[in-house]
Formats: C-alpha cells, sequence, structure tokens
C-alpha cells in the first residue's frame, strides 16, 4: 500500500545537528555538544538521523508545511529516497489559516488606521523556543533609542504578549513570572500587556487594533501567527529564519510586507522603520501583506491536499496492476 506523509516538525534537523558546536548560536541545544554528556548526545542524534532517514524511503509521497522543512526532510530522506528509487519529489503543501475569518473581522483601510495604535503584537505560546526575551529585550531597546531621539515626550508604544499555557505546566507560569521580572528589571513595566489564554475574540481584537506583528522564533519551521498578522494588515518584523523569512514575509507585487530581523537591535531598528514610514506607505504594506496571507488559505491548503491525495490514489491504483517491485 502507497504511504504518505506530510512532515511539519522534522524530528530531528540539520540545524539541530549542526548547533552542537556553536556556541553562540540559536535555538534550544547551541553549543550543548561539549564533554561527555556532550558526546552522548552527539553520538545518539546522529545514530537517531539515520534511523529517521531510513524511515522517509520508505515514503512514497512526502508533503512538507513549508520550503524550510521540506529542505531538511530533502537532506535527511534524500539518500534513502534516492536508493529506494523514490522518485517523487517532495511538495511543499502549506498548513491552513483562518484567513478568511481574520479578513472579514479586521478592516484595512485609510478609515482603520485611525484605530490602529502604536502596539506591537506578539502571538505565541510562552514556550523557550518562542523567545520571548529577544522580544522584550528588543523593544526595550527601542524606547531607549526613541527617548533618546525625541527632545520632548515620545510617542507611547506598547508591547502585547499574547499567548497560551499549557494545562498543569508549571514551567510555562514560571517563564511568564520571569519575563515579567526581566520587564520590571528594564523599567519597561507601564509599557508591555500580557493576555495570557487569551480567546479568539480578544485575539482578533488585537490584530485589528496593532501596528505591528513580530516573530521571534528561530527556525520556525512555518509560523501561523505570522500568516494571521498578514491577514489583519500587521507590517511583521520576523526572524531573519524559516518558514516567516523564506515563505510568509516575502516581496509581493514587487514591495516588502515587512523585515526580518536576528539580533535585538536588529528587531529593534525594524519596530523603529516600520513605525516611521508615511501613512501611504504603511497602508500600502498592510494591502500587499493581506494579499500574501491569501496563498496560505483554507480554500488552498484543500486544493493542494487533494491533489497529493489523488497522487497516492493513483499509486494504490498502479500497484494493482504492476504490483509492488515496479512502484516509485
Amino acid at each position: 500500500m502507497p504511504i504518505g506523509a506530510y512532515v511539519h516538525y522534522p524530528t530531528i534537523s540539520t540545524d539541530m545537528l549542526g548547533s552542537l558546536d556553536v556556541d553562540s548560536g540559536e535555538g534550544l541545544n547551541a553549543g550543548t555538544g561539549k564533554g561527555l554528556r556532550g558526546y552522548l548526545k552527539r553520538v545518539y542524534w546522529h545514530l537517531f538521523a539515520r534511523l529517521y532517514g531510513w524511515t522517509g524511503g520508505n515514503i512514497d509521497v512526502v508533503m512538507t508545511n513549508s520550503s524550510w522543512t521540506k529542505g531538511h526532510i530533502q537532506s535527511l530522506w534524500g539518500p534513502s529516497r534516492s536508493k529506494a528509487k523514490k522518485r517523487r519529489e517532495v511538495e511543499v503543501v502549506f498548513p491552513p489559516v483562518s484567513v478568511e475569518d481574520i479578513e472579514k473581522a479586521v478592516d484595512v483601510s485609510e478609515a482603520s488606521e485611525e484605530r490602529r495604535e502604536r502596539a506591537i503584537l506578539y502571538i505565541a505560546q510562552f514556550r523557550p523556543e518562542k523567545n520571548h526575551e529577544l522580544v522584550i529585550n528588543a523593544f526595550a531597546e527601542f524606547l531607549g533609542t526613541l527617548q533618546s531621539r525625541s527632545k520632548g515626550s515620545s510617542p507611547k508604544t506598547k508591547l502585547v504578549l499574547l499567548g497560551s499555557l499549557r494545562d498543569d505546566n508549571k514551567e510555562d507560569v514560571r517563564r511568564v513570572a520571569h519575563l515579567r521580572q526581566l520587564i520590571q528589571k528594564l523599567e519597561i513595566g507601564e509599557s508591555v500587556e500580557f493576555a495570557l489564554n487569551a480567546p479568539w475574540t480578544q485575539m482578533l481584537h488585537w490584530l485589528g487594533r496593532s501596528s505591528i506583528g513580530v516573530n521571534g522564533m528561530w527556525n520556525e519551521h512555518f509560523g501561523i501567527g505570522v500568516v494571521e498578522y498578514q491577514a489583519a494588515g500587521l507590517i511583521c518584523v520576523v526572524n531573519n529564519s524559516g518558514g516567516p523569512k523564506r515563505d510568509i514575509v516575502v516581496d509581493v507585487d514587487g514591495g516588502p510586507t515587512g523585515f526580518h530581523a536576528s539580533t535585538a537591535s536588529e528587531y529593534a531598528e525594524a519596530f523603529s522603520k516600520a513605525l516611521s514610514l508615511a501613512p501611504k506607505e504603511v497602508l500600502m504594506m498592510r494591502r500587499r501583506a493581506r494579499l500574501s496571507a491569501k496563498r496560505f488559505s483554507e480554500e488552498r491548503f484543500a486544493s493542494c491536499w487533494d491533489a497529493q491525495l489523488d497522487t497516492l490514489i493513483h499509486l494504490q491504483d498502479e500497484l494493482k496492476v504492476t504490483g509492488p517491485k515496479t512502484r516509485t
């Protein structure tokens, strides 16, 4: 029987393997390949990568949720798939996002600009890989630069951290407490707002009120939250890696839909640029972002998904006629 796989999150990636040697790199495992424990971890990961690669050699139709994931799957599964004579290309099938619902709920027009605030919205679960610390430090640096450049009082800007905490996960609770302490230490408490376990209606509220949507995770595989920003017309400032960089925040109609950044200073500079755009430029970028989001609609996903299922059915029909030895 033909087998299909839709890979969202590679169990192991070449970036993960490479990060073991990088002291100042990004990701949760950066620099953890030192010492005996690091050596054992390295051996285990490489053995697991070989097993994971062998698994890929048994898949007939492979789909991934982004071009970033596709690249890693091709690297890890490619040798086994070639050996098994699996000649079909890995196909990118972007996951479905509630683009239409957001478009109906959030207006993007000259009139809606009057309702927008100088608010930077970060939608993400409070997990370590989401790197809230980076965004908070960048925001503090941005506020400091803004105050130093302003002769009088600077315009008020707000950072909104909206996300869920996993049930019965004490680490998430401690993480939020740590973030609150960091915010107080940086003396930006009056400019940061938390929206914990916010319902859909509250998320829509902030999507309609904010000006910027930010993403802090390194090598996020896709980035549904970033697509939601675009559907709402937010100007995106995303990590210069992974799906947000390669697939989502890209030029549309010859113009940008946002900014890429890696360090706190780069994020701070991007915040400044986004909030300094002329009104006409802002609205043009918002409309390009909304147009970009249409590539990730539920309708588009259904069409691509059905095409891949048709391929599987076709392979099954071939198998009935030719037998398993000629299957590719």
